[in-house]
């Protein structure tokens, strides 16, 4: 299902246009020249001249540096514009797409069941609401860091019996679990959704996908390799289901990355919907761009977003894509996948005008994706809830305590 967007209009070049590289370019190149020129011809007291000629191999040294950086930015789209370096890119696109028909209240079913593997986690006191563990999956056997932030509300009395939805957190690459909350403080940017009643209350869990470094795994199961898709899936399910009051119907989880770990949203979500009803990408690709995974094979096209909308039954779960006119080929690759797409898979696009791949563009996205995806996020069916299996702490091969296994 194609849906249009709506983006802020207005230009704002700099950092990435030919004309200011091309001027910096010149610079790098005139000015040790006429330094060589000056050095020599330089009037006035000994002090005087030394200062100049200091000023000189400055400016030289600091036009290298800046044309470095430039080409390290352009390659990476990381800063598109002066507003997006500073901090400046104005409001995000809008999201023009009708939302599910069922629609939930802020609280999910009341139930009581056994949580066997919550004390596998330990708490952070630098940090409030999260607790963290590592641990090997039992069946992927993938070992990493988890990270788990709960809301206010799971500890309090009203909802003390109350089993929240929960949004899993995807990185990028490289980047760790802590990520989405040191640098993008999603669990901030949640708190105030909620308080303004604009999202409702989840549970946010952030698990390692970079678990094979210094090699990519595309959050795929590599033949012969790493089995990350099954550790993100499954394990980690299994794990945060025994542990915490969690929706375990597929309705009441949800994910979210940005960059790789965007990638990773989209084609998991369509690759498990009997796990994830829903799933929010940041300037995620449309394809695997990592090194394990090879063009042209199978397993590659089984882990391209955009080949699955093609080639693959359409699953009944929503995608929205977000990124901007400015950073690379996001906003096509987020148009081929929406065009794609076909009923009752629901592909919405939140495209703004300026701005790179960069987390100053993530954190003004944050908002906006927090409230439509804890919105798609509902209650469990009355029936066919999956048997979740026990969970028993075990030593890992280094002897480790906080791995685990199926009991």
């Amino acid at each position: 299902m194609a849906v249009r967007v709506l983006s802020e209009s207005g230009e704002d070049m700099g950092l990435t246009s030919g004309f200011f590289l091309d001027v910096v370019i010149a610079a790098v190149i005139a000015l040790p020249l006429v330094t060589i020129l000056l050095w020599s011809r330089l009037r006035g007291p000994r002090v005087l001249r030394q200062a100049q000629r200091l000023v000189m191999i400055a400016l030289c040294q600091g036009t290298a540096v800046l044309l470095a950086a430039l080409m390290i930015n352009n390659s990476y789209q990381l800063y598109t514009s002066w507003s997006d370096l500073f901090g400046n890119d104005g409001p995000s696109g809008q999201i023009l797409a009708a939302k599910p028909a069922s629609q939930t209240s802020a609280q999910a079913r009341s139930v009581d069941r056994p949580l066997p593997n919550a004390a596998l986690f330990h708490a952070d006191p630098s940090m409030p609401g999260e607790v963290h563990v590592q641990i090997t999956g039992a069946q992927s056997k993938v070992s990493g860091d988890v990270v788990v932030w709960l809301p206010p509300e799971y500890s309090q009395r009203q909802y003390a019996h109350t089993e929240f939805p929960v949004i899993q957190l995807l990185s990028g690459y490289p980047g760790s679990p802590a990520s989405w909350f040191r640098s993008l403080k999603v669990a901030s940017a949640l708190e105030t959704e909620i308080q303004r009643q604009a999202a409702r209350p989840v549970i946010l869990v952030s698990a390692a996908i970079n678990v094979d470094p210094p090699h990519n795994p595309d959050c795929s199961d590599i033949p012969g390799g790493p089995q990350v898709a099954t550790w993100l899936a499954h394990d980690v399910h299994d794990l945060i289901n025994t542990s915490f009051r969690t929706v375990t119907d597929r309705s009441g989880w949800g994910l979210m990355g940005y960059s790789e770990g965007g990638l990773c949203a989209s084609k998991l979500l369509l690759q498990y919907p009997g796990e994830f009803a829903a799933a929010v990408s940041m300037s995620g690709d449309d394809h695997p761009d990592g090194d394990l995974l090879k063009p042209g094979t199978i397993a590659y096209y089984e882990n391209s977003p955009l080949w699955l909308l093609q080639h693959r039954p359409a699953p009944n779960v929503a995608l929205l894509l977000t990124g901007t006119l400015q950073d690379g080929s996001t906003a096509a690759e987020a148009d081929a996948m929406s065009q794609a797409a076909k009923a009752p898979t629901v592909v919405e696009r939140m495209i703004s005008a300026r701005g790179g791949h960069n987390g100053g563009v993530w954190k003004a996205a944050e908002p906006p994706t927090l409230d439509w995806l804890t919105a798609h996020l509902g209650q469990p069916k009355k029936s066919g809830v999956p048997a979740v299996p026990n969970l028993s702490p075990v030593t890992g091969a280094g002897g480790a305590a906080g791995a685990w296994a199926r009991g």
